[in-house]
């Protein structure tokens, strides 16, 4: 699956630039990290929300996409200045979550569109694998 993850993530990149990235995959009702391009990436990891702990679960459990631009303030990461996590759905069934970052910009509404479709094909993907792998 991680090779999987990565190439897809490869191909994202092509349309919407980042610099981090993580594929989080639900396994055992838990959002492990399945890939990543730098650090597994999540904001308020530590804050427990609906569904568990961290942004991504918030998105996962929500099933909504979450674009936060900064200027530096409120990240950990001082560098970041976009943020943006979408869920991974194929026939109604969440399987995770992708959550990106940028050091140069935020993101725009456009890019959110990209991802989403990508988060569509990626979903696609992670329901061709099985569990565990």
């Amino acid at each position: 699956m991680r090779d999987r993850c990565l190439e897809a993530l490869r191909v994202l990149a092509t349309a919407v630039p980042f610099q981090m990235a993580t594929v989080w995959a639900c396994r055992d009702g838990r959002l492990v990290p399945a890939a990543s391009v730098g650090r597994p990436l999540d904001l308020l990891e530590s804050v427990p929300l609906a569904g568990g702990e961290g942004l991504r679960a918030w998105v996962f459990h929500h099933g909504r996409a979450v674009r936060i631009p900064s200027r530096g303030r409120g990240f950990r990461d001082s560098t970041l200045r976009g943020f943006l996590a979408v869920p991974l759905e194929h026939e109604n069934r969440r399987l995770g979550v992708l959550a990106l970052a940028r050091t140069d910009g935020e993101f725009t509404d456009e890019d959110v569109r990209r991802v989403q479709e990508a988060a569509g094909r990626l979903a696609r993907a992670l329901m061709r694998e099985p569990d565990g792998e």
